[in-house]
């Protein structure tokens, strides 16, 4: 195992947050962030704010071994010749578990992670020990179709994921007029784009997350405009084992509108899957 260690490549809060370790997987170079002790959890980042270790990082790790590694393509800028489908990410998690030598561990996804952490525990249910997914896309619902944020109006995609004003988030999606911080967000959604441009849901998955036997949270704001609550209600009848948990006061943005009451309804689900 070949690793290497830097600087946070953009932390919400300068300062905070493990240092980047680089990790040769199947060749390829991945950025895990690490942090915490005890059982592990690997928590599988959406398209919003991607390389953002936050409060909700924090509070996990103060109850969890936290693996937060990013999806290939998203700290270069662009995604890599090998990225085709949400199957080519399956194998790469599956042989990073291998590298770190995690038998099992509780997956969390949020957003775009819900549905490749879907993948993920359909095709290998043995290295998995409860699945939590929060505002995920992937399924399709043409009644409630979730928003198409990729050709959308940058103040605009701000409003809906927050669910009104950001506050003192304002300014997360960049401005054009500032060249670097576009520049980084045009690469993560270059590959968020090679991923579901052509299509926001996978029509297997219907199909395929009844196959997940685990321990399943499903959470959801209570008024999501970005992924519309119809969808997590449809996560939890799929999901054979699971329980549904909206909040309210908070958009598709939870995760940094209530880290703390996010993380502890995900780590209590845990813990009492442990116990």
């Amino acid at each position: 195992m070949t690793m290497t260690t830097s600087e946070p490549v953009t932390p919400d809060r300068p300062g905070t947050g493990p240092p980047d370790t680089t990790i040769a997987v199947d060749g390829e170079p991945t950025v895990v962030r690490r942090a915490g002790t005890g059982r592990a959890v690997l928590y599988l980042h959406g398209a919003f704010a991607p390389t953002r270790w936050t409060r909700f990082h924090d509070a996990m790790a103060e109850r969890f071994d936290l693996v937060a590694p990013l999806h290939p393509g998203y700290v270069e800028g662009h995604p890599p010749d090998w990225l085709r489908s949400f199957e080519d990410l399956v194998l790469h998690y599956r042989s990073l578990l291998d590298v770190l030598e995690l038998d099992r561990v509780d997956l969390v996804g949020y957003d775009l992670g819900g549905w490749i952490g879907a993948q993920l525990a359909v095709h290998h249910p043995e290295r998995i020990a409860s699945f939590t997914v929060v505002a995920a896309t992937g399924l399709r619902l043409p009644e409630s179709p979730p928003m198409e944020f990729l050709a959308a109006d940058p103040r605009a995609v701000e409003q809906a994921f927050f669910g009104g004003p950001a506050g003192e988030h304002t300014g997360l999606f960049a401005d054009a007029r500032d060249i670097e911080a576009f520049t980084n967000a045009y690469g993560e959604n270059a590959v968020t784009a090679r991923l579901i441009w052509e299509r926001h849901y996978d029509v297997t998955l219907d199909r395929r997350v009844p196959r997940i036997a685990v321990p399943s949270l499903v959470v959801s704001p209570d008024d999501d405009l970005v992924v519309p609550l119809a969808h997590a209600e449809r996560w939890a009848e799929l999901l054979p084992d699971s329980r549904l948990v909206t909040l309210d006061g908070v958009g598709h943005a939870l995760l940094l509108q209530a880290p703390d009451r996010v993380a502890d309804t995900i780590g209590s689900f845990i813990e009492e899957v442990a116990g």
